[in-house]
């Protein structure tokens, strides 16, 4: 694969002071939906405006098919963009809001009207044509504002919380609506979001962003299972974690103690030396309740507090006098007995508790 847009040595400041993006250096592979994941202020938006012709890097340079784009303005870079806000002209129908980015572009009318009709279809807005904005649910608004940026078939699209102002269920259809546009019209997309199941759910990559710099960029699968450092463990999906001292390296495992002394075995993911503090992290779900398996290590535990979510439920244990450790598991495994103040025996595989930071202060 290719690459389609490069980040080279981007830095951004707004006062010349503090970096908002810092060092920035991003290949977007053509064909690929990429996710820029994070808070609010750790620098996805701003890189997404710098890309789209917004904001203007303060040092480096952004490439869109090996050509730099700086001296580009946004309306000649041929990019569709789709906001949070939808953006729509409310004294223009539906139609009209479609047109308008092909007559800017010079299109016969002929033309206009077939491109218009396609993508009216293709996002089943036809029948609503000769709308006005304001008529039309927040969802009909949001297709209206997506089709407007694919309707002069651009083959990259970038758009910035575009699901944001909808409700949970009409977010996940649209979710899956726009992941099939990308495949149907072989769409380069960069998504902005700070919605960490809509990354997971929709993307080839996902980039996690945290204070101007990308922490892990890799498949969500790989995001989720192998967790670069401790960040990242606990935006993505749910986490616990554990302080512990490194006592020794064993292989690819460090053999760790917990303050009441309880050792455990994690697998190396950052370096540590003997001695020093680090962060132990394993997801609820790798976690089984008083039900060891060949080869797991246990852990003695306190029930503190169920949470019933309907198919599955959430257990809070303290261990080793840190609470808030998390158990997940389906309804019908929680056993009658299982109260809060009673204790139970934890087990997991030491590939599944990952040692990642070390802790300095």
């Amino acid at each position: 694969m290719k690459s389609y847009v490069s980040f080279k040595n981007i830095v951004k400041s707004y006062d010349g002071d503090k970096l908002v993006v810092k060092n920035l250096n991003l290949e977007v592979q053509e064909g690929e939906f990429l996710t820029m994941l994070g808070p609010s202020g750790s620098g996805k938006t701003t890189s997404l405006m710098m890309l789209a012709g917004f904001e203007t890097p303060t040092q480096g340079e952004i490439l869109l098919r090996d050509k730099p784009l700086h001296n580009l303005p946004p309306h000649q870079r041929d990019i569709g963009m789709v906001f949070q806000n939808y953006a729509l002209f409310p004294h223009m129908t539906v139609a009209e809001n479609l047109a308008f980015p092909l007559r800017i572009r010079r299109l016969s009318k002929a033309d206009i009207k077939a491109k218009v009709d396609r993508i009216l279809d293709m996002v089943k807005l036809t029948p609503l044509a000769d709308r006005y904005p304001a008529q039309m649910s927040g969802g009909q608004q949001q297709r209206v504002a997506l089709a407007r940026a694919l309707v002069f078939e651009p083959k990259l699209v970038l758009m910035d919380e575009p699901l944001g102002a909808l409700d949970k269920q009409l977010r996940e259809h649209m979710q899956m609506e726009i992941k099939q546009l990308h495949e149907m019209l072989d769409l380069t997309i960069v998504y902005v979001t700070h919605d960490q199941s809509e990354a997971m759910t929709m993307s080839d990559r996902v980039a996690v962003f945290n204070d101007g710099v990308i922490q892990q960029m890799d498949t969500p699968n790989k995001i989720y299972e192998e967790p670069t450092n401790s960040f990242v463990a606990q935006f993505i999906g749910e986490n616990n974690s554990l302080l512990a001292t490194n006592v020794q390296a064993d292989g690819d495992y460090y053999r760790t103690s917990l303050d009441d002394g309880t050792q455990l075995a994690a697998l190396k993911v950052r370096p540590s030396s003997p001695g020093k503090k680090i962060m132990l992290c394993i997801r609820p779900e790798h976690i089984s309740v008083n039900n060891p398996s060949a080869g797991s290590q246990q852990v003695k535990a306190k029930i503190q507090q169920f949470i019933y979510l309907g198919d599955h439920v959430r257990m809070l244990t303290e261990v080793a006098g840190q609470g808030n450790f998390m158990v997940k598991m389906p309804a019908s495994q929680v056993h009658a007995d299982w109260t809060p103040g009673s204790d139970v025996m934890l087990s997991w595989q030491a590939k599944n508790l990952k040692a990642l930071d070390v802790v300095t202060h």
